[in-house]
């Protein structure tokens, strides 16, 4: 058996999607705005993000992707 009956076609395809940077944009989102946000970062020791708009602290972190997903933005 050779190593091209081996492999899946079509993992491969979702491995090129995996690493594609687009995916991996790290955003923030304002769980009293409801909405993704630019932050400041008061302490550069401490991961304490507070919303420019709104100036909460109850921000999440994490890939836009997974962003959208979990909180249903479109």
């Amino acid at each position: 058996m050779s190593y091209a009956e081996l492999i899946n076609i079509d993992d491969f395809d979702k491995k090129k999607e995996f690493f594609n940077k687009e995916r991996w944009k790290v955003v923030f989102y304002c769980k009293d705005c409801k909405k993704i946000v630019e932050t400041t970062r008061p302490n550069p020791k401490w991961y304490t993000f507070i919303c420019k708009e709104c100036k909460s602290k109850k921000i999440s972190l994490w890939t836009e992707s997974w962003i959208k997903t979990n909180y249903k933005i479109k």
